[in-house]
């Protein structure tokens, strides 16, 4: 008769402990905060290609050759608009300055969210710088050539939206 006591003893309780482990679990998941980080528009494609339209290398920097990743950070205010943006990594002063002109007239993101609540989000941005040569030549990244376009604007235009076919 002890040892049915102990054991019953014993069985409730580890069913108490799993009951107390399940009701601060509930209460934890109350407290947790739904996040939903900032985003560019469009998402991370069309952030791409944005940087992609929008920087221009530096005249002296491709003289040089000078080549690097410049990170950038910044904030995303409520309202989507950019403002604190500070090079966090730097490669010249040339494309540093080039990096910060591009973050800072980036298009108003979609903001963060907390619990359905708008947020100020701080996000950093790596923009990579490499000169591309060819035949001794500096060839244009996106065409891959030396200024001979091998497709029309159009196309490449719907082929970034999708709605093209690769040749």
């Amino acid at each position: 008769m002890i040892k049915r006591y102990f054991i019953f003893a014993f069985l409730s309780l580890f069913m108490l402990q799993g009951v107390t482990t399940d009701v601060y679990a509930q209460k934890k998941k109350k407290k947790e905060d739904v996040i939903v980080m900032a985003q560019f528009k469009g998402g991370q494609e069309a952030l791409i290609d944005y940087l992609l339209q929008h920087t221009r290398y530096p005249a002296e920097a491709m003289k040089e050759e000078i080549t690097g990743e410049v990170v950038v950070e910044f904030v995303v205010e409520r309202n989507g608009m950019i403002t604190n943006a500070k090079i966090v990594k730097s490669v010249a002063p040339s494309l540093d300055q080039e990096a910060l002109r591009v973050v800072r007239n980036m298009p108003n993101w979609e903001p963060g969210t907390k619990n359905g609540l708008r947020m100020r989000s701080q996000l950093t941005i790596p923009i990579n710088f490499k000169v591309i040569r060819e035949h001794g030549k500096y060839v244009d990244p996106e065409t891959m050539d030396d200024g001979i376009q091998k497709k029309s604007k159009k196309k490449r235009k719907l082929k970034r939206k999708g709605m093209g076919k690769e040749f």
